[in-house]
């Protein structure tokens, strides 16, 4: 492993991405823990056809036994040992994204054997909105052990107002719910959104503190826009069950942009993070499940140097 000392990658991935500024203390947190298991994803997103539609497509349930397209076959021949690395720096980008998913799109290396170490899912038909939150973490934290990132200060850890803003992203973009209350320009990244083809319209919204208080619990302060930066992911469908819905996002990424695109370095190497899956087409059972992914808290450096820098 080769170890970047100009940390000139972080400014790379923060022009790529966009800052949203703000001068808010990012001490957003209160006395609420990131890391247990409350739900951060607000009773306000609605994720009725995620559960249903997976049925309807011929999965028996959420879990990877679950899942009808994928064979035993390919579950075996995507185990990680849990030491070999995939290093971005001796492999090329069509090869480090095969080193991640040996066999297909939607199974990470490991992904089965993690899936069954920690059981997120209570009811493997109904998994709840904070189960699913506390398996995305496990999820992004396996990702970032497969490239040798596993001490304590490269853990990604859920950020509440970070959920709470990508829900809000995604009710400016896609509705006309806070539009009377909130005018702006439209197309803006604050605002409205209808008819606008800026797939981060509504990156910057956030409601004012009294109307913020039914996403968020009781005591807790308001939520701001600090520092932090913004995906917007098409990849992943409806109909997947939520134990890989989030594997073709990260396949699709990483073949397209490899270890040190823009959109990919945030899976890596930022601190806090906050998801909003949308279903585009509630209609349609095979439509896209499109994914909100808020980043935050600290940037860390690369600890691989980039073939065209060192």
């Amino acid at each position: 492993m080769r170890v970047n000392q100009n940390f000139l990658l972080v400014s790379m991935f923060a022009l790529f991405l966009g800052l949203f500024s703000c001068s808010e203390d990012e001490t957003l947190e209160n006395n609420f823990s990131n890391n247990n298991l409350n739900q951060f994803t607000p009773d306000q997103a609605d994720w009725s056809t995620f559960y249903s539609k997976p049925k309807e497509a011929g999965n028996t349930s959420h879990d990877p036994d679950g899942v009808f397209w994928i064979s035993a076959q390919t579950w075996e021949n995507s185990k990680w040992d849990g030491e070999s690395i995939c290093d971005p720096t001796k492999l090329t980008r069509e090869e480090f994204l095969k080193c991640l998913f040996p066999e297909s799109g939607d199974v990470l290396k490991g992904i089965y054997e993690l899936y069954y170490e920690h059981k997120p899912f209570a009811d493997v038909n109904n998994p709840t909105k904070e189960e699913v939150n506390e398996w995305h973490r496990i999820v992004i934290n396996h990702l970032r052990a497969l490239v040798g990132y596993t001490s304590q200060d490269r853990q990604i850890e859920k950020d509440r107002c970070l959920f709470a803003r990508a829900l809000w992203g995604d009710q400016r973009k896609f509705t006309t719910m806070w539009d009377a209350e909130y005018p702006g320009d439209n197309g803006s990244a604050y605002g409205p959104c209808q008819g606008s083809t800026n797939s981060h319209c509504g990156a910057t919204f956030v409601p004012d503190a009294e109307d913020q208080a039914a996403y968020l619990p009781e005591g807790f302060e308001p939520c701001g826009t600090p520092g932090g930066s913004e995906g917007i992911f098409s990849a992943a469908k409806s109909n997947i069950p939520w134990s890989i819905k989030i594997c073709r996002v990260i396949s699709q990424t990483i073949g397209a942009e490899g270890f040190w695109g823009g959109h990919t370095g945030p899976w890596f190497h930022r601190q806090k993070f906050g998801f909003s899956f949308w279903d585009i087409d509630p209609t349609n059972n095979n439509s896209n499940a499109i994914l909100r992914a808020k980043w935050g808290g600290t940037l860390m450096p690369s600890l691989y140097c980039h073939p065209d820098i060192c």
